[in-house]
This record gives C-alpha cells, structure tokens and sequence, in this order.
C-alpha cells in the first residue's frame, strides 16, 4: 500500500486560527467539456483526498448536503469506501461502487497547494483523462508541507469525472489565505464548488 507523509489537514487547517491579515477566497475555474454543458449529473461519488479520516468526512457531508439540495443522490467514499490512514483505494474498489450505486459521476477534490507561494505541480495533461488516474497522482505526489509562517495560502483542487468515459467534465482551483476556522474553509470551498457547477448547468435545475 502507498503512504502519504502528512502533516495531519485538521492541525493543518487549525493553524489558520492563528493566522495575521485578512482572509481571502477565491475560485478558478481550470476546465470545462463544453459538450458536458445542459448535461446534469444525477448521482456522484464524491471522494476527498485526505489522509485525515475526521476532516475527510466533514468535507465529504458538505458536499453531500450541498448536492442534496440542489437535487442530487450522492454516496460519500467515507461511508463506503473506508480506508486505514495513510493508504490509498484501489480503483477495483471504486468501481465496485460506481457499479452498486450506478453513479453518473465522480467528484474529487484534493490538496495542491500549501503556503504562501508553493503550489505543487499538477503533472502531464494525461494524469486528468481518467478519475482513478487523477486519484492515483494525487496519492503519489501531494507532500503535506510543515507549516513555518504565520501567513499561508491553502489551494485546493476539484475534479469532476463522467463514470461511463472516466473523462474529464469540470475542474477548478480554490484558494484561501488565511481562512477563520476549519468548517468556514470547507465551507467556502463546497460552496464556490457548487456555483460553478451550477452555473455550467452540471446540476439538475430547481424550481
């Protein structure tokens, strides 16, 4: 199995409590299939990558009460996919899943970056063309940086895949510096999420 070194995502994210300077957000949409446009996802998986189980399903319940409420099932790999810490799934798993829950759609999210400056790289075009290729580097490449200054930026990335083509549909980039608390950084991460999913018409729309 494949270890992650981490500096564990809740002290990580509890360190910006003690954060100086003002907190900032902002969302970058990254990619979108123009063809996937007026095609709303009906049922996802949605998987977080984070090696802490606690903030992995905090993050996972976010989206699945946003999706919920925009009109769409969605199965949390918390729920269904329980792993030890610190070791990846195997693609046999998910797809057992996709398969038993007959999902249109995957979302992952994962960390990019982490600090003032540093963001990681995001490989070759091709480690987006299929959702368990984009996991898989995400396992293989993320390092979990120690924090050393009071100032930090926290980027995130979200990926949503189709299950039938395992192609890529939507991605962006969320950026915070120096977010207040834990739940409001998840928070203002799903809800910019959500938006730009809406606003490409990948959710059903509701009266």
């Amino acid at each position: 199995m494949k270890k992650m070194r981490t500096t564990l995502l809740v002290a990580t994210l509890g360190c910006f409590l003690m954060a100086c300077g003002g907190s900032r957000f902002q969302m970058t949409p990254t990619h979108m299939e123009e063809v996937a446009k007026g095609k709303p996802i009906g049922d996802t998986l949605v998987i977080v990558v984070v090696d802490d189980q606690k903030v992995r399903s905090i993050f996972e319940n976010h989206f699945k009460e946003w999706l919920a409420a925009k009109g769409v099932e969605a199965i949390i790999s918390t729920e269904v996919l329980p792993v030890q810490k610190g070791t990846q799934l195997e693609k046999s798993a998910i797809v057992e899943v996709i398969n038993r829950y007959e999902n249109d759609s995957v979302l992952i999210t994962r960390l990019v970056g982490f600090d003032e400056n540093e963001v990681f790289s995001r490989g070759e075009p091709e480690v987006y063309r299929n959702y368990y290729g984009y996991y898989n580097y995400s396992w293989g490449y993320v390092r979990w940086p120690v924090i050393t200054s009071e100032k930090v930026k926290f980027t995130l990335e979200t990926c949503l895949y189709d299950t039938k083509t395992e192609s890529l549909l939507w991605a962006g980039e969320s950026q915070l510096t120096n977010p207040e608390t834990t739940g409001k950084a998840i928070g203002q991460v799903v809800e910019a999420v959500m938006k730009e999913l809406e606003k490409n018409e990948l959710l059903p729309k509701t009266s």
